[in-house]
């Protein structure tokens, strides 16, 4: 296999399978090219898996962070409204609280 075809994005993979199956659907190939096509399709196909897979796992990976990240963030505000008594801290005034939203903190 050459370079170009381990560097083809699944974009690439997939218009060149739909060109072969166009061809063979259309009989313009004789019975020995179709062999070649055939085997051509199958690489393809094996590549559109594995790049379907490795985006599958990239996208469970991202949506796993920001569900941690929503945790700790639901997690802290529960510790804070626990600990939030109404009372002001005596070396904070409201000159100093940081601004922002709620208490100070940031949105994100």
């Amino acid at each position: 296999m050459s370079a170009s075809r381990k560097t083809q994005t699944y974009a690439e993979a997939s218009a060149e399978l739909e060109q072969i199956l166009e061809k063979i659907e259309a009989g313009e190939v004789d019975v020995d090219e179709v062999v070649a096509l055939v085997r051509r399709g199958t690489e393809l196909i094996r590549l559109c898996r594995e790049r379907l897979d490795a985006a599958r796992l990239e996208v469970g990976k991202v949506v796993a962070d920001l569900d941690a990240l929503e945790q700790a963030a639901a997690a802290g505000d529960a510790g804070e409204a626990a600990g939030d008594d109404g009372e002001e801290d005596e070396d904070e005034s409201p000159d100093d609280a940081p601004r922002g939203g709620a208490g100070g903190r940031l949105p994100f």
